[in-house]
């Protein structure tokens, strides 16, 4: 990228935090997360946008970095509905359409008591430490 074109975002990212827009900020510094690191760069943004660059590059660095997709968010969300509301035919429906995501660890955090349970008893997910068994 051109020192021009790097300059333009770093002036979008601190007009961005300059009005609270973050989201927008934090996709400009995740896309330019490379450049904006280097120290002739990185004294040029204000900041906000200083302290969460270093947080998205604490979070890249120790893995926490987990991938979900507001999909994901949704489909986790539909099972934890299903799971509170022991709908166990959309249950199995929701289960089968998105196997593969509950097999992720990352997701685990995401889901709900009444679901962590359900879905342990029915071998969908393996168990945790975590669940703990009431009555």
């Amino acid at each position: 990228m051109s020192n021009n074109n790097i300059r333009t975002v770093i002036e979008k990212i601190n007009k961005a935090c300059d009005n609270f827009d973050f989201i927008n900020a934090r996709k400009l510094i995740e896309y330019n997360m490379n450049e904006l690191s280097k120290a002739s760069y990185y004294r040029l943004l204000n900041s906000n946008a200083c302290v969460l660059l270093k947080h998205l590059i604490e979070t890249k660095n120790s893995h926490q970095f987990n991938g979900v997709t507001r999909t994901d968010l949704l489909i986790i969300d539909n099972i934890n509905k299903y799971c509170s509301n022991f709908d166990i035919a959309m249950l199995k429906r929701a289960i089968k359409n998105s196997f593969e995501l509950l097999q992720r660890p990352d997701i685990f955090p995401f889901l709900n008591q009444d679901a962590k349970i359900i879905l342990t008893d029915m071998g969908a997910i393996l168990g945790s430490p975590e669940i703990v068994k009431e009555g």
